[in-house]
């Protein structure tokens, strides 16, 4: 029997997430003090926003953003389960891409991000076998410490030796390409200006950013 099944790639204003999202959110009210806005969330947004736009340039965009399944629980029943994913474009005909978007190249973010895309990965597969997982590295370290340290090596050589294919910038999936992960690295001159020409992102973060230049 598997662990997995009733795996769905669903719009974001889908009724099962947003009442979903909808009980998380009045959960986490109910638990916890007020919090105070991350101001990273308006500078991450911006990066997440401009690499969906260069996919869109190659790859046919589509209205999924949720990855739903089920999956059995130790007591062998099933629970359902969400994730939100950055972007899912589709490739060719029938070859399905999964957008995993990092604004930080601390090693744990990539780490991170490399975990989170080949499990959505190897869920989707369950429904739609030509499946590949794209993740778009971008170092807003370089301009601000809320993102942490700028890497200190090139960041293709973190990923020499694993088990993906690292690709050019802008991103192009391959022709013929039904599965694994690829990897892209957006140019640090192309983050500058992504920041430098959007003067509607929040003030304060904004401001940190600017302070690192």
């Amino acid at each position: 029997m598997s662990s997995i099944k009733g795996v769905m790639l669903l719009p974001p204003d889908a009724t099962s997430y947003r009442r979903h999202m909808a009980l998380h959110a009045c959960m986490a009210k109910a638990n916890s003090a007020e919090k105070v806005r991350d101001p990273r969330h308006e500078l991450t947004r911006l990066v997440e926003d401009r690499v969906r736009a260069q996919m869109q340039c190659h790859h046919a965009v589509t209205p999924w953003r949720v990855l739903r399944w089920e999956q059995r629980s130790p007591d062998n029943r099933y629970v359902q389960r969400f994730r939100e994913l950055d972007g899912v474009f589709q490739h060719e005909r029938r070859t399905t891409v999964l957008l995993e978007v990092k604004a930080s190249a601390s090693r744990n973010a990539l780490k991170s991000g490399l975990s989170q895309l080949r499990a959505a990965v190897s869920t989707v597969a369950h429904a739609r076998a030509n499946t590949v997982g794209l993740l778009a590295v971008a170092d807003l370290g370089q301009w601000c410490d809320l993102f942490g340290q700028a890497a200190e090596e090139p960041l293709a050589q973190y990923f020499d030796g694993m088990d993906l294919e690292m690709l050019d910038w802008p991103p192009r999936v391959p022709a013929g390409k039904t599965g694994g992960v690829c990897v892209t690295l957006v140019p640090d001159s192309m983050v500058r200006e992504w920041l430098a020409d959007n003067l509607a992102l929040d003030p304060l973060a904004f401001a940190m950013a600017q302070e690192e230049w």
